[in-house]
């Protein structure tokens, strides 16, 4: 195993370290699952797995052959039993064609086809049945499907589905692995026990996605497509971020433009949207009770949480050395819960946290340029803000040339379809034909 794991790690395999162990799992007959609140990598995970530099490793190691397969279970049509049999053989009908193996190619289109047209749960589940059993028997390979985004579909299948995958299991479980990846433990997905011999497959063999440590998250804020970082950039984007993919990449992208002053930075990312709709995803994702405890973790540091709570919290891979993974993140729950001054009339502009009131209801997130706009405004609330004023302080003064007139007379009507409830008759964000625009107090009669 540390042979492996050298090597996947020179081949720069991401999750290096998880990838071995599942390896291991998997030439010992094992299925594995991986766990992981959303953009913590557990799709790149996944991939890698499905890498050729994998499939040199799983060789070298157990002397055997394995045909890898990546299922994305979103690209499923619907949310049952057929569709997913249907995106398993879609998915291994486009490895087998990508390696030529035309004999099994026309055997599982064939089976695919018979699932698309299936009229009765029970011939799509005998299709699929038969495409595996002919796989097994025939590959001269261990088959590893590789089933990604598996939530929804698992939450929706009926029992039946779930016996039928490992009855197959049973049977070629010297050739076939499955290996899962959800945000929670299968369990917890669908709050009960009837799939208890499905889940019993993964039991073993369950992984938690790992936060990414300094050195990690510096190559990753390096690899973004978002333009240059300074090196100095990159480490507070680290510091300010943790360990999770999505809150760095997102500050990073926040980050580009401004200035090294960390003093400073903690706000000026909190303003940018990007940061502030990942702390969305994290935080949707979580139940009442465990926002509930983050929340008293945050608001109240000086009460101690039941140590049940606080491991929940580090299993979910919210918390690091006890405290909150991120100051974003922190920052983002300290806004979340407690309660602003909003008011049931008038325009309410949470600038750290992003959100926005209007007569006392959150409206929906704001793209980039809404909220700038709408920052923008705020700030001068009750005065006039020029066209000029506007697009150097939404756009940025390089745009001054490019960014005519009915540009922003758009960005102020999107605006307006969010924030007022019949945007022919603003009552909020007015216009002074000529000169500008305006955000009142109080509504204009």
């Amino acid at each position: 195993m540390t042979s492996l794991l050298k090597d996947l790690t020179k081949a720069r395999v991401p999750y290096a370290s998880v990838v071995a162990e599942i390896l291991g799992d998997l030439q010992s007959g094992r299925c594995a699952a991986v766990t992981g609140l959303s953009n913590t990598g557990k799709s790149t995970l996944m991939r890698a797995l499905a890498s050729q530099a994998v499939s040199k490793g799983y060789a070298s190691e157990s002397k055997r052959q394995a045909l890898f397969v990546y299922v994305d279970c979103n690209r499923a049509v619907a949310l049952s039993a057929q569709a997913f049999y249907e995106v398993m053989l879609r998915a291994i009908l486009e490895q087998l064609e990508a390696d030529l193996d035309d004999t099994l190619a026309t055997a599982v289109r064939e089976h695919h086809q018979a699932i698309t047209e299936a009229n009765q749960a029970f011939t799509a589940s005998l299709s699929f049945n038969l495409a595996l059993t002919e796989l097994c028997e025939e590959l001269g390979k261990d088959l590893v499907l590789l089933v990604d985004e598996f939530d929804e579909i698992y939450a929706e299948l009926e029992e039946r589905a779930l016996v039928n995958m490992r009855a197959l299991w049973d049977r070629f479980g010297d050739r076939l692995r499955y290996v899962i990846a959800t945000v929670r433990s299968l369990t917890e997905l669908r709050g009960r026990m009837v799939e208890g011999e499905f889940a019993e497959m993964f039991s073993r063999s369950s992984y938690r996605m790992p936060a990414l440590d300094e050195g990690q998250a510096l190559l990753l804020v390096q690899s973004l497509d978002i333009g240059e970082l300074t090196e100095e950039q990159s480490r507070t984007c680290f510091q300010l971020a943790g360990g999770h993919p999505g809150l760095l990449a997102a500050t990073a992208q926040a980050l580009l433009g401004l200035s090294e002053d960390a003093d400073d930075l903690l706000p000026r990312v909190m303003q940018a949207p990007q940061p502030g709709a990942e702390c969305m995803k994290i935080w949707t994702q979580l139940t009442e009770d465990e926002q509930a405890h983050l929340g008293s973790l945050v608001l109240r540091p000086e009460a101690s949480l039941p140590r049940p709570h606080l491991l929940r919290l580090e299993t979910l891979g919210l918390l690091a050395d006890g405290k909150v993974f991120s100051p974003i993140f922190e920052r983002f729950v300290m806004r979340r819960l407690r309660s602003p001054e909003v008011k049931d009339v008038g325009i309410y502009v949470d600038h750290d946290s992003g959100d926005v009131w209007v007569d006392g209801v959150r409206i929906p997130v704001l793209t980039d340029l809404e909220f700038r706009l709408i920052q923008l405004l705020d700030e001068r609330r009750d005065k006039l803000t020029d066209k000029y004023a506007i697009v150097t302080g939404v756009w940025g003064e390089e745009y001054l040339g490019e960014v005519d007139d009915a540009r922003v007379e758009k960005l102020v009507s999107r605006l307006r379809s969010k924030i007022e409830s019949d945007p022919a008759e603003p009552r909020y964000l007015i216009t002074r034909r000529g000169r500008g625009y305006k955000l009142l107090t109080r509504p204009a009669a």
